[in-house]
């Protein structure tokens, strides 16, 4: 499992979209999927990386 440090400077626009989507009523699992394609807007390697950071975001929202 990958260990994302949320102040990373390529982490804004991960956290801008997932917000949008989160407002917008989108559930977990289509946003999951609309940005696992997304990987080259975040910086990251692989689309597996990028629903790995994407889920752990998540988890931390419902968490707040």
């Amino acid at each position: 499992m990958t260990k994302w440090v949320w102040q990373k400077e390529n982490s804004q626009p991960i956290i801008y979209v997932v917000n949008a989507f989160i407002k917008a009523g989108v559930e977990d699992n289509q946003i999951i999927a609309v940005t696992r394609t997304m990987k080259d807007t975040f910086g990251l390697s692989s689309e597996d990386e990028t629903e790995e950071v994407v889920k752990q975001y998540l988890v931390l929202q419902k968490c707040v």
